[in-house]
């Protein structure tokens, strides 16, 4: 087998032996959510398997090989065959992770506050799409899944250490600026205090062919600094949250529907892919590039996909690593 250190890649069929090392799957919807992914592997091989429709990305993180695949299209269509592809042509993995982006709730708990930036890692995940019509509104019937134990530990003892020692996802994300080609290269930043605006939940988008700041009220959304100190953030400094995210076959865009999920269930993310892979007992990472309202924007995307697979990384690199990588490294 032969790999260059590239993006792209060599475009190899590996064999069964070659496939073996790969104990970790990432899974990435869009390719906004698999650029940033790429820049964190050492190196980078383009794999075809027989009889396999995946086109898979693959290298190593740490001591980890990992094998990394994107989404037909977004949401549940096609994503069984993406997994269960990947599942048949990698029979040693050990771990799934599901890497993007996600909607947030902007206040939860004790007044924490979620910026457009930060992270949610999915302690469980709540299949929200089932329900009925009641008088007085739509009932979610729900199921309830959660990751893996050797996924979870490997969460807490990460939170713990950064209880410690804070991330290194600013450090992470300098590395991927680098990395990422330079038309593009630009648009990992984050945006800043200034560019993240929470309007207040009965005030609606005015027009979806225009962004916010051209047809929106400034006046009627509160900046970081008015929603007090639990919202201030460093630059590269994004805060990892932990809780239950709700997936579903549509997006969350209103508040109203966003703060009633909140109260019954406690979501605290919401996204439309996770629910399709919890059989694998999958980890979902989402950065967040909207507050889940009718106010979305892309603006936050690639910055936002940046921080979750910052993230990942950290995690990856916190799992025992595979005996026959450790005989190798």
């Amino acid at each position: 087998m032969s790999s260059i250190n590239s993006i792209t890649g060599d475009i190899v069929w590996p064999s069964d032996a070659e496939r073996a090392k790969y104990t970790i799957g990432w899974i990435a919807p869009m390719p906004v959510e698999l650029a940033p992914a790429l820049a964190l592997l050492d190196r980078i091989s383009t794999f075809h398997v027989v009889n396999d429709s995946n086109i898979y990305q693959a290298g190593k993180i740490g001591n980890h090989y990992v094998v990394m695949v994107i989404l037909p299209k977004i949401g549940l269509g096609g994503i069984h065959s993406v997994a269960g592809g990947m599942y048949a042509s990698f029979r040693e993995l050990k771990h799934l992770l599901l890497v993007g982006l996600g909607g947030g709730i902007p206040d939860y708990a004790l007044g924490e506050q979620m910026v457009l930036g930060d992270v949610v890692v999915g302690r469980q995940v709540e299949h929200l799409d089932c329900g009925r019509r009641t008088l007085i509104g739509f009932k979610y019937t729900h199921q309830t899944y959660y990751p893996s134990p050797a996924l979870l530990k490997a969460v807490n003892t990460l939170r713990a250490t950064h209880s410690l020692h804070g991330t290194r996802i600013s450090q992470t994300l300098q590395g991927i600026r680098k990395k990422l080609h330079r038309t593009i290269r630009d648009n990992p930043e984050d945006l800043g205090p200034n560019a993240d605006q929470l309007f207040d939940p009965d005030y609606h988008h005015k027009d979806d062919d225009k962004r916010c700041d051209s047809c929106c009220d400034i006046r009627r959304s509160k900046s970081r600094q008015e929603r007090g100190p639990k919202a201030h953030r460093e630059k590269d400094s994004p805060l990892i949250h932990y809780g239950t995210i709700g997936s579903g076959n549509s997006l969350v865009v209103g508040s109203k529907e966003r703060e009633n999920l909140y109260k019954e269930f406690g979501t605290i993310c919401f996204e439309i892919e996770a629910a399709a892979l919890m059989e694998y007992h999958c980890l979902v990472i989402r950065g967040i590039s909207d507050y889940s309202d009718s106010h979305k924007n892309k603006e936050w995307q690639l910055y936002a996909a940046a921080t979750a697979a910052a993230y990942a990384q950290e995690l990856i690199m916190r799992l025992p690593a595979p005996v026959h990588d450790v005989r190798k490294c």
